[in-house]
């Protein structure tokens, strides 16, 4: 039983998508059976389960939308009076079947939603003519208009949802993006901070090998070898940050900031009773020579999820900060009991500042996750790999 509420928790849209089409596929056989011809039954089955198809994974959306409208058109045109007469049929060959309209409704919604605008646009007229079309083709008597209205409304209706929908996904890539953005802008800033470090080293490092040539000439080879190892560093950091900058998801690098020494004021600011935030970390750890971009970022990961705790969760109870070094990476994990924020994947409102986390992790080829790890439980984690990162 647990299992099954379970799938129609993560299934939700497909069981109700179904027990709309239970619903008026019960009311379709209704009509047939008292007066409605029995071809009904061929839209009332074909069109709602070309376009179910719509939902597996190796199903492309324009093909199967156009397949079910043109599947509607096709029955409606073989539902004429005309052709009715060639078959030698008193009335017509099928009637309305609302769970076709559904479906079509569906569709409508679906390309709109999810297609680029051009074919959306064509198979959005195409599912008008197949929506209002289908009352005048196949029925003669008078409530044909009334039904034709009737369906219009209903597209339309459908073509606003879509719409909506359209627009709400564009404004949310667009915020995402704004976001990443605004990461990289940070990036540029620090890149002064970047090359000063570097750069800095580069001299000390030249005016020793200067001394140690006019005192002992035979350690100048191990000198110019300093020079070069940080001239060496300098590029691989500077080639890291161009990267993110350049909007590669790969490379990139934080520069110097806010350090794990600090994690602990950060966290006595959000709690200064010491009563709701528990930080542990290996001994040493907050004084530990880390790679910069590393002790920044991690520094900035925790300060973002206590700042969504404090947002989103209001009614927390305890929130875990978890900061060590295994394997040779730096592992981050703050743990709360409240109301968690919004996935990092963006389906629900809300949930910016976690697109920033995974733009500074992904930075240093790290490893972020967040989301529920047990009832009532939001975890945000991160590895972030010593080796290589400047």
């Amino acid at each position: 039983m647990i299992r099954l509420l379970r799938w129609i928790r993560r299934h939700a849209g497909l069981v109700a998508e179904l027990a709309a089409y239970g619903f008026w596929l019960l009311i379709d056989l209704i009509m047939v059976v008292d007066s409605g011809p029995f071809g009904t039954l061929v839209a009332v089955v074909s069109v709602p389960l070309v376009v179910l198809l719509r939902r597996r994974a190796d199903v492309r959306l324009v093909p199967t939308a156009a397949t079910a409208i043109g599947l509607s058109i096709l029955i409606s045109l073989f539902s004429t009076a005309h052709v009715a007469a060639l078959l030698g049929v008193p009335g017509p060959v099928s009637a309305l079947a609302f769970t076709e309209q559904l479906a079509l409704a569906v569709v409508v919604v679906t390309v709109l939603h999810r297609c680029p605008l051009r074919p959306a646009l064509v198979l959005t007229v195409a599912a008008a003519v197949a929506i209002v079309g289908s009352p005048i083709m196949r029925m003669t008597d008078s409530p044909a208009s009334v039904l034709s209205v009737m369906s219009a409304l209903g597209w339309g209706g459908a073509v606003a949802i879509g719409l909506v929908l359209r627009e709400i996904d564009t404004r949310r890539r667009a915020a995402v993006e704004d976001i990443r953005s605004a990461e990289r802008m940070e990036l540029a800033r620090e890149l002064h901070d970047v090359v000063a470090h570097h750069v800095t080293g580069i001299v000390v490092a030249a005016q020793a090998a200067a001394v140690v040539a006019r005192t002992s000439p035979d350690d100048v080879d191990r000198a110019l070898s300093a020079i070069e190892h940080a001239g060496t560093d300098a590029l691989t950091a500077m080639r890291r940050m161009v990267g993110v900058l350049r909007g590669q998801d790969a490379e990139g690098a934080r520069t110097p900031g806010a350090e794990l020494a600090e994690v602990r004021t950060l966290v006595h600011r959000f709690d200064p009773d010491a009563r709701l935030v528990r930080l542990t970390t290996d001994p040493g750890l907050e004084h530990a020579v880390l790679p910069p971009g590393v002790a920044a970022t991690g520094y900035r990961v925790v300060q973002e999820a206590l700042t969504n705790v404090r947002r989103h969760a209001p009614h927390v109870a305890s929130v875990e900060v978890d900061i060590r070094i295994r394997e040779e990476a730096l592992l981050v994990s703050v743990r709360n009991d409240g109301v968690p924020p919004a996935p990092v994947s963006g389906r629900v409102g809300g949930g910016f500042g976690l697109v920033g986390m995974g733009e500074r992790v992904a930075a240093l080829d790290g490893v972020f996750a967040a989301g529920p790890t047990g009832p009532g439980i939001w975890t945000v984690s991160v590895r972030l790999p010593l080796r290589g990162a400047r």
